[in-house]
């Protein structure tokens, strides 16, 4: 006797369901109206006030000089470039505050999606802060993108420049993203940065690369700091280097995180400290591939109760695996590391681990004539 009912109320939802998709439109974008017919906008920022929560805005080739912010109320709204890299957000002469290209500011769910998004800045220092920003407790997914020249013009030692910045504790703003399949490059402090409790995002799949060796400035490929959390997978980071080697840069750097944070199938080469671990526990580090670090391939300092396994270090110019002395109850197991300039496995601390370390080291294989400190830290050595 109740399936009339039932069915009715299924015809029902499925109605309100199709109402709500008709709702969603494309809205279409173009600078000179040259590119796409019967475009409904010049500006990307003039679509955004438009549209409404659900809608997709097309953005046709072509350069647009403006700063662009999603405000809350414009849930699941899509921003994409018609053609992938064609449609190209550049930073104004002079910007607002939080000076962003792309900002997410409350919204949910938004999507960017193959833009060129540059710079630089129209000045020597803090003119520009950042390509993409996700706060106010919004959400993003950022993909596909070539984020470029996120820096102040010239190229300077500002603590500015950060391609891609989710969250910022010191303002305390909080925001979380997808970030996948971008390439991000000639930034001037840091490709990608998650800051704060609150704020976390997955890390997927990017393509990031520092300038190279430099005086100017000590850049990090990807931070996650105080309290933020982040997968951070199968991503390629390097050229992170500060010379000379007074500074360190960083290919991925924790800090002041107690768990949440997976660092996981990532190739890290040519940077100060490949993996460098700090202040932090709980963290988990696995099958990574690293090589070519000026100092260490990974380095845990104040680390505690972290897993750190089946990574490959090699060639590097400290230590591959370097744990500090003030690093305890971090299992360290099944990694291969060879040809490192000072030690395979070299650990700092002292208690009942191995080797009269306050850490555990099982099955690790170390190639070096040199490869450990003390020990037992390696299980197999050539």
């Amino acid at each position: 006797m109740n399936r009339p009912k039932l069915f009715a109320l299924a015809v029902l939802a499925a109605l309100a369901f199709g109402a709500q998709s008709a709702a969603a439109k494309v809205i279409t974008v173009d600078d000179d109206n040259a590119d796409c017919r019967k475009a409904d906008f010049n500006t990307i920022q003039a679509a955004v006030t438009a549209a409404g929560a659900g809608d997709t805005i097309k953005v046709c080739a072509g350069v647009y000089t403006e700063q662009v912010t999603v405000p809350a109320g414009k849930n699941g709204l899509m921003l994409r470039s018609h053609t992938p890299l064609a449609a190209v957000i550049k930073a104004p002469a002079v910007m607002a505050d939080p000076k962003a290209i792309v900002r997410v500011s409350g919204a949910q769910d938004v999507t960017i999606y193959a833009f060129t998004i540059t710079g630089p800045g129209g000045g020597p220092c803090n003119t520009l802060q950042y390509g993409v920003r996700v706060d106010g407790g919004g959400s993003a997914t950022i993909s596909h993108n070539h984020i470029t020249q996120i820096r102040d013009n010239p190229f300077g030692g500002c603590q500015n420049g950060n391609a891609i910045q989710v969250g910022r504790q010191s303002e305390g703003q909080t925001g979380k993203a997808t970030i996948v399949k971008n390439t991000i490059d000639f930034y001037q402090k840091s490709g990608i940065v998650v800051d704060g409790a609150g704020s976390g995002a997955e890390i997927r799949d990017n393509t990031i690369t520092g300038i190279g060796p430099t005086a100017v400035i000590a850049q990090n490929g990807v931070q996650v700091s105080r309290g933020a959390t982040a997968s951070v997978l199968n991503n390629e980071i390097s050229r992170n280097q500060f010379a000379p080697a007074t500074f360190a840069s960083a290919g991925v750097l924790v800090f002041q995180v107690n768990g949440g944070v997976l660092v996981e199938h990532n190739t890290v080469s040519n940077n100060d400290e490949s993996l460098y671990l700090i202040d932090s526990s709980a963290l988990v580090v696995r099958h990574n591939k690293i090589s070519g670090s000026t100092f260490d391939g990974i380095g845990l300092d104040t680390v505690l109760g972290s897993t750190v396994s089946h990574n490959f270090s090699e060639g590097n110019g400290f230590d591959g695996i370097w744990v500090g002395a003030t690093s305890s109850g971090n299992t360290i197991t099944n990694n291969q590391m060879e040809e490192n300039a000072d030690h395979d496995a070299h650990d700092d601390s002292a208690g009942t681990g191995t080797g009269g370390s306050a850490n555990t080291w099982e099955k690790n294989h170390c190639g070096s004539l040199n490869p450990e400190n003390k020990p037992g830290l390696c299980d197999q050595n050539n």
